[in-house]
């Protein structure tokens, strides 16, 4: 038997997601399951690090298959590729260990969120990112994010259809830059993220740049949990999860 790591990318526009959902909806497992499933003339079963949702991209998808004969990496990844829709590629592909495990042993993962802060946004940005014409406060936006550092309950931070889960979560670090074309990029790492936890924090330090929300909201929602910042949910179009730790 014989276990292979695969980092995939993949446009998540036309996608309800990544994971297989019932028949008539278009997920990036489902395609990826059914291309691989091709070539080595049999069902498989594959692993992933991150569910992402509706419309969230990835650069840095992680997944894992076992088999038994030992492939050609080169022609396995030529004609999964050859097969896969042009909005998912696989990019590289690597035998590991048999325990390897592309959800259970991910020390953290990384995800990116990008926003145009001007008053044009270059139609090659708008599927990848959103526009925010009114200038926002970096410094204040900076200081919201460190907020979030650290072993909290980010039970205001999370969808509220969530239940019996526990919503304690380590965020390494959360960072938020500026490029040299009025883009602004949020990078955020963590051991795992609750339900459109990553989308919510961005709108809510979105709504803190905007001076709708104090960095002392933030505080207090953190501690007490007892509000919900759902209705701050940034669009999924600029969300990436960009890389998976090992």
């Amino acid at each position: 038997m014989n276990n292979y790591l695969a980092i995939v990318e993949y446009d998540g526009t036309g996608f309800n997601g990544f994971q297989i959902q019932p028949e008539g909806t278009r997920t990036v497992q489902e395609e990826l399951v059914r291309a691989i499933s091709t070539v080595l003339g049999h069902d498989m079963i594959i692993q992933y690090a991150g569910r992402t949702d509706a419309g969230v991209h990835a650069r840095g998808q992680v997944i894992n298959f076992k088999i038994g004969p030992e492939l050609d990496l080169y022609r396995f990844k030529w004609s999964v590729n050859r097969i896969l829709p042009e909005d998912i590629g696989i990019k590289t592909i690597r035998k590991i260990p048999l325990s390897f495990d592309a959800r259970r042993n991910a020390k953290f993962r990384e995800y990116k969120y990008y926003v145009v802060n001007a008053d044009y946004q270059s139609v090659f940005l708008k599927k990848y990112s959103i526009l925010v014409t009114r200038r926002l406060d970096m410094r204040l936006m900076k200081r919201a994010a460190r907020i979030f550092v650290g072993k909290k309950d980010f039970a205001s931070f999370a969808s509220p259809s969530l239940s019996g889960v526990s919503t304690i979560r380590r965020i390494y670090s959360f960072t938020v830059t500026r490029d040299n074309e009025d883009v602004i990029i949020f990078r955020v790492t963590a051991n795992s993220f609750l339900y459109n936890m990553v989308r919510i924090m961005v709108g809510t330090i979105l709504e803190a740049g905007k001076g709708k929300k104090s960095l002392e909201d933030i505080r207090q929602a953190i501690t007490s949990g007892g509000v919900s910042f759902a209705s701050s949910m940034a669009p999924a179009r600029g969300l990436f999860l960009t890389r998976v730790e090992y």
